[in-house]
């Protein structure tokens, strides 16, 4: 098991009031206005938690996904590398968040064509598997965010075999019918028929 290594401080209910509305913001797809939100609410969580407070770093977190999908990808990857280093002592390299904040970095860094994402993944699915094992459902996406990076940079070979691994534990995990289960086996397929171009 894993947890924080001080016991956390109670976010204010004024403060957990506004993260729950952003949240919807962002479930309803209202990035626009989510932003403004959650750029006032990180400021608001450093003065009032610190920096390293696990809730903090959530939310900064969360303002990196926000600036993905407004396609703000440099900003999104500044966002998530800085959860992801601070969660690196606040939580521990192996802990679940920590393993969430490299792979949103990651994700940001695959959509700009950073190569570097490249060994980011290798490290953060190593870890899943150790920790999580190969049927958690985030050890699975990151097999498939790495497996699709792999194919785009010319290792078809790598992909398929990461792609054909997270589809089987997908399968095994969640169904055939599954949405994950569905878009791995829709990005194998693409990997496959492309496969004899590389």
């Amino acid at each position: 098991m894993w947890f924080s290594r001080r016991k956390e401080t109670p976010v204010p209910a004024e403060l957990a009031r506004r993260i729950k509305s952003a949240l919807a913001l962002f479930d309803a797809g209202q990035y626009q206005h989510a932003e403004p939100e959650w750029t006032a609410l990180v400021l608001d969580c450093r003065e009032q938690l610190g920096p390293d407070h696990p809730e903090t770093l959530r939310n900064v977190d969360r303002l990196g996904s926000v600036y993905f999908r407004l396609k703000k990808l440099m900003q999104s990857e500044a966002m998530h590398r800085a959860a992801h280093e601070q969660a690196l002592t606040t939580f521990g390299a192996d802990h679940p968040e920590t393993l969430s904040f490299a792979h949103n970095r990651a994700c940001a860094m695959v959509v700009m064509g950073d190569r570097s994402a490249i060994p980011l993944l290798e490290d953060t699915l190593a870890r899943q598997r150790r920790k999580l094992g190969m049927r958690h459902e985030a050890t699975i996406t990151t097999a498939k965010t790495l497996g699709v990076f792999l194919f785009m940079k010319g290792d078809a070979q790598g992909a398929l075999d990461l792609l054909e691994e997270a589809l089987a534990a997908a399968m095994r995990a969640f169904g055939r019918d599954d949405p994950l289960t569905a878009d791995i086996a829709h990005q194998l397929d693409i990997v496959r028929r492309n496969s004899y171009r590389r």
